[in-house]
Formats: structure tokens, sequence, C-alpha cells
């Protein structure tokens, strides 16, 4: 089993002349939901997060490594942030296939702030 964890962005969606919102995985491009709520947004996209990465393995492109949680959040602005954790293979007892995360807040804003080490 291989576990990913990728940023997911969430924001009101562009171009959009009611309310709707766009959820977004920085480091897989491409891969958007769109729905009334936030929330929905961050739903809708865990349901094609795993068709869209057995989609990219089926054409030889492989799965986007993120160096480390909230890797992307100095680069999107004000933005609302979700971090999903991806396993791919076969998955041992008691174990999702999608599950989101709950960082350490503190030290996300640590690196945003330039005191930690960002690649």
């Amino acid at each position: 089993m291989q576990e990913f964890v990728f940023d997911v962005a969430i924001r009101p969606a562009a171009g959009s002349s009611r309310q709707r919102w766009e959820a977004l995985v920085p480091a897989l491009p491409g891969l958007t939901a769109e729905a009334s709520t936030d929330m929905k947004a961050f739903e809708r996209l865990q349901d094609v997060i795993i068709p869209f990465l057995a989609q990219r393995l089926a054409k030889g492109e492989g799965v986007p490594l993120q160096s480390r949680v909230g890797h992307y959040m100095s680069r999107y602005g004000l933005v609302f942030w979700q971090f999903l954790c991806i396993r791919l293979g076969p998955l041992r007892s008691g174990l999702l296939a999608i599950e989101p995360i709950f960082p350490d807040i503190d030290e996300l804003l640590t690196r945003l702030d330039g005191n930690g080490v960002d690649e």
C-alpha cells in the first residue's frame, strides 16, 4: 500500500454567476470539483480523486508526490484548505482509501512565515 498526502484548496468558483465553490488539488492539475457549498465541493473531490489517479496510472503518468502537507498554502492566498491522505493498493483492516487529515496548524503557519524550511 502506498500513501499520498495532498493539499486541497477550496475557493469560490471563478466565473460563476451564482454562488459556487471549487475544490482543487494543486499537485494534480486538472482535478477539480464544484458544488453549491465549500464542503460539498470537498466531498465531491473525494469521490473523484481515486478514479482520477487510476486514470493517470493507466496512462503511465504516475502519481505526483507532494513534499509535505501545506506545500502549496503560500501560493494560493486566502482560500479554505483541507488535506487528504490517499491510500492506493490493498488496505489493512480499518484503513480508509480516502481520509481527511488534520495537521498541526501552528507548524504549517510557521513554515508560511518563513521560519520553517521550504523546498
